[in-house]
């Protein structure tokens, strides 16, 4: 479990030639170091509340890097399933299709999380202490990245799913997701312009 490891641990793990963890798992940590980052910023800014608030943040987003490793390694599972006689094919399909239903959770889950923290990263930026900026903004890049890497999962499972529902609200995360980091680059600009004193 991510949550229960040191940096420089989790660091050999994702670099070793295992399949998980992996970008999903990667993409809810950089969500969590941005929820943190933006709570800092809060308390420094004396909005305990908004700093309260990303804490929680940073609890759900770390508990999805451990939800996305273990669904990925259900999809690697399925995918493994023996496919010599037209039953265990039918069963293999099955499962697979389960396990990327179970898998693409997390991900839409991160797009989430990233939403309520530049919700809080925009609502703090009402009052805030100068001398945060860079973090807020160092936030916000963090949030970008978890967003990129939830639309590049939630779209590599796309692509063996049959069943249309799931699919829709796959495309509906990624959409969401994609006018999110639209969002965050404009915010962005707004910081970098308020550290310049604009």
């Amino acid at each position: 479990m991510i949550r229960h490891e040191s940096i420089e641990d989790y660091l050999n793990r994702l670099a070793s030639g295992q399949p998980t963890p992996g970008g999903g798992a990667t993409g809810a940590l950089m969500a969590a170091q941005g929820a943190a980052l933006v709570a800092m910023a809060a308390r420094f800014s004396e909005r305990e509340e908004l700093a309260a608030r990303c804490e929680r943040i940073a609890v759900t987003a770390l508990g999805l890097s451990d939800a996305d490793e273990s669904g990925f390694a259900s999809v690697a599972d399925a995918f493994a399933m023996p496919k010599d006689t037209e039953s265990q094919r039918a069963e293999r399909s099955r499962q697979i299709q389960q396990a990327i239903e179970r898998a693409a959770e997390p991900p839409g889950a991160i797009v989430k999380v990233a939403a309520d923290v530049v919700g809080t990263a925009t609502e703090l930026l009402e009052d805030y202490n100068q001398n945060v900026l860079s973090d807020v903004g160092a936030a916000l890049g963090a949030e970008r990245a978890a967003l990129m890497a939830a639309v590049v999962t939630l779209e590599t499972d796309l692509a063996p799913l049959k069943d249309p529902d799931v699919e829709s609200r796959l495309r509906k995360d990624i959409d969401g997701a994609a006018r999110l980091i639209d969002d965050v680059d404009a915010l962005v600009t707004r910081v970098r312009r308020l550290i310049r004193g604009g």
